[in-house]
């Protein structure tokens, strides 16, 4: 890239980079304890983001920066009030839209996780859980696989 001048960056997740509000005390004070550790942490990866392409800008040139994000307001602890709409913004495509034009697929969250004895819920790391259970496939064989052979947490993920 460094023969090349006046780049064109698309910034994907766009609402993890930013600067903070000049001049203005970030909402931290009203932070306490995960609240504040984490307003901090998204700040300082803003901060380092945008730097980046600051940099890339002084090198090479940034002759447009497009942003895309799914969520394109500004976070928690940023010095804007949370939620507002970045003041760039062009298109707010809301995710009930791009799922009724096909855009995208309908979100699929577990709604229930009750397979006891875990600090976490089993479905967020779910092969962790079943990839020693599941069956082994070879060349060869021509038996045909049973559902009901799956382990039984992952046919309570599919059934959530």
């Amino acid at each position: 890239m460094m023969g090349m001048k006046n780049i064109l960056a698309i910034n994907d997740e766009a609402h993890h980079c930013y600067r903070e509000k000049p001049g203005a005390a970030p909402d931290e004070d009203d932070l306490k304890g995960d609240d504040r550790k984490e307003a901090e942490q998204n700040n300082e990866a803003a901060r380092l983001w945008i730097s980046g392409l600051e940099a890339v800008n002084r090198k090479l040139g940034l002759a447009r920066v497009l942003d895309l994000s799914a969520t394109p307001f500004f976070l928690r602890g940023s010095g804007y009030a949370e939620g507002t709409l970045f003041p760039w913004t062009l298109s707010d495509f809301s995710l009930m839209d791009a799922i009724e034009c096909g855009i995208v697929k309908l979100p699929r969250v577990p709604v229930a996780d009750n397979i006891p004895g875990a600090e976490m819920p089993m479905f967020r790391n779910l092969w962790e859980h079943i990839r020693a259970k599941m069956p082994k496939k070879g060349r060869g064989k021509t038996e045909v696989l049973n559902p009901l052979d799956l382990p039984t947490q992952l046919q309570t993920a599919l059934q959530a």
